[in-house]
């Protein structure tokens, strides 16, 4: 047993050659050296159970279970980072998604603001055309009652001078007959002092020629 042990070491020193100058300078959580170490250490354990060497088998388990566990953590990591990783990709992706809301929200709102401008323009062009109208239909309206008014004013104003042109004429009637009547009354006057005047020039006459 004590020969196999010397050159089990022998033999092993190679492979600790190999250890140290290469595997040791990879990664921890590296494949090919954890590969590398497990073998190593399960070789060991295997050699030192065979050859009644504890410390030997103990550290073959030792350098398992170390590998084991490094592989496990890496093993946990990856997945860490795979999860980490997804989960940075769904977030990207929901704060896309929530972007893509937000532009299309804002871009609603902004259709929707649009939209109630125009709306409120046209309803404002609509009242306005409406009161145009109320104005010009109340104007005419107005310009209608006032020409009628115009008119009946007119026309008793009309009936009124008839109704005075009628008294006038009237009240003027005898005033004419009386006229009239003087005229007449005048001439007979008039015709009296020249047959006076002639008779009393007739008269002289026949006075001077006595």
């Amino acid at each position: 047993m004590t020969i196999l042990r010397v050159q089990y070491k022998i033999a092993r020193i190679p492979l600790q050659l190999i250890e140290t100058n290469v595997v040791e300078k990879m990664k921890a959580e590296a494949p090919a050296r954890l590969v590398y170490e497990h073998t190593l250490g399960s070789l060991d354990r295997a050699v030192g159970n065979l050859l009644g060497d504890k410390s030997l088998a103990d550290r073959g388990e030792t350098l398992v279970d170390s590998t084991e566990n490094r592989a496990e953590a890496a093993r946990l990591d990856a997945e860490a980072r795979a999860q980490k990783a997804a989960a940075d990709d769904e977030l990207k992706a929901a704060r896309e998604t929530a972007e893509k809301d937000r532009r299309a929200a804002d871009a609603a709102a902004q259709e929707a603001a649009r939209d109630a401008r125009q709306e409120a323009e046209q309803r404002k062009r609509e009242a306005a055309e409406e009161a145009e109208q109320e104005a010009a239909a109340t104007k005419k309206k107005a310009d209608e009652q006032a020409a009628a008014t115009a008119k009946a004013a007119e026309e008793r104003k009309k009936t009124q001078q008839a109704q005075v042109d009628k008294q006038e004429k009237r009240a003027a009637a005898p005033a004419e007959s009386e006229l009239a009547t003087a005229a007449e009354r005048s001439e007979e006057a008039e015709s009296k002092k020249d047959e006076a005047e002639r008779i009393e020039k007739l008269f002289l006459a026949e006075k001077n020629k006595d």
